[in-house]
């Protein structure tokens, strides 16, 4: 009687510490599988830091990469001449001068946009890479014209 007793007891410590094993993985398993769908999701990067500045040389829109990151030539601009948007790709109208196919500093694009004498026009850069805005700004105020 005292053999059975005996081996009761140890098999008792055998399911307390296969009790705990088990609970340990269990818990390993779970923070893999949150792990796993936390990481799934895409993340989103910042938009660029860059000092863009849009001027009106005549009858062409230039703007000028004047200094922090480098964009993308697949972004775009948005160019609105009185109420009229002019959607445009950054590649065609930059003029690179490395060749890195990169809007870097010092770098312009230039659009001749027509003759745009007393109208209107706004100038928006979007970062395709971070999907943001990273300049907008009106580049020439219109006249207005009184209706009768």
């Amino acid at each position: 009687m005292d053999l059975k007793r005996e081996g009761k007891k140890k098999d008792e410590a055998v399911s307390d510490v296969l009790g705990a094993v088990l609970m340990l993985s269990m818990a390993v398993a779970l923070f893999a599988i949150v792990y796993i769908v936390v990481m799934s999701f895409p993340f989103h990067s910042s938009a660029p830091r860059v000092d863009i500045v849009g001027t009106i040389q005549g009858n062409t829109i230039v703007l000028e990469h004047l200094g922090g990151e480098s964009i993308s030539a697949t972004s775009k601009v948005s160019v609105v001449i009185n109420s009229t948007q002019h959607s445009l790709n950054v590649s065609q109208y930059l003029v690179d001068s490395n060749g890195n196919k990169l809007w870097d500093m010092g770098e312009r694009l230039v659009y001749p946009s027509g003759n745009i004498t007393n109208l209107r026009v706004v100038a928006t850069v979007i970062d395709m890479g971070s999907n943001s805005i990273v300049m907008t700004g009106v580049l020439q105020e219109g006249k207005a014209i009184a209706t009768p």
